[in-house]
């Protein structure tokens, strides 16, 4: 995949966007990554939004009557997956409750570069895919290992909390292991990966290391339980 291909899955990306203007959908995933990091490309668009389940049924019919699209699959007030110009699209309710700081890259409104790192690393503690390993360690490396720790540290205080491992909890854990598609995913021809991220062993070092640096904290509860001026003070890299 080219940058060509790319801009292509950019371009339905903002359209999307401008035809969801109520719901001021932000794209996250590995577009968003992709867009702060320049380490790989992306395929699909996910946005989030916390308005889609109270606007469900308009979202679905504003949809269903775009030119050239064609929904994939459904799921009432939480999930929409579709595609347009062989482009997939998702739309998807926002899990957690404190708004996302948001930026503008390539006239896309992703979450900012501390917001993303924040979303993957929650997302790599519930489902462990490399792609998100990967996304992490780019995040990592474009913030500078003290900015990504400091937007880690909030990790626990904008997700709500769920029975069993906190999410600074779930996300070590997650790092020390292997990612569940480890053997299935040749990562020298993932999506433009570019070194030295087609290197598991960098990966897996920068994960871990800030697994570990984590746990360390929340062990000695030096970790903040709710936003604070830290947090809202964030801003982004220039």
């Amino acid at each position: 995949m080219g940058e060509r291909e790319f801009e292509r899955v950019l371009e339905q990306g903002r359209q999307l966007q401008a035809r969801l203007t109520t719901l001021s959908p932000v794209v996250v995933g590995g577009t968003a990554a992709a867009l702060h990091c320049s380490h790989r490309y992306s395929l699909d668009i996910d946005a989030v939004t916390p308005h889609l389940a109270a606007q469900y049924e308009e979202v679905v019919a504003n949809l269903e009557a775009w030119e050239r699209w064609h929904t994939n699959r459904l799921t009432p007030r939480v999930l929409i997956l579709g595609e347009r110009e062989e482009v997939e699209l998702g739309v998807r309710q926002q899990r957690r409750a404190v708004p996302i700081r948001v930026s503008l890259r390539r006239g896309l409104a992703v979450p900012t570069a501390p917001e993303t790192l924040r979303i993957k690393a929650f997302v790599l503690g519930e489902r462990r895919a490399l792609r998100d390993f990967v996304d992490v360690a780019a995040l990592t490396d474009n913030l500078g290992v003290d900015r990504a720790l400091t937007a880690l540290r909030y990790l626990n205080a904008v997700y709500a909390p769920v029975p069993g491992l906190t999410w600074t909890s779930r996300f070590a854990e997650a790092c020390e292991g292997d990612p569940v598609d480890l053997r299935e995913v040749e990562l020298s021809a993932y999506r433009g990966l570019r070194a030295p991220y087609t290197d598991w062993a960098y990966v897996a070092g920068r994960c871990r290391d800030l697994g570990r640096s984590l746990i360390k904290e929340e062990l000695t509860m030096a970790l903040p339980t709710s936003p604070d001026a830290g947090f809202e003070g964030e801003q982004e890299k220039s």
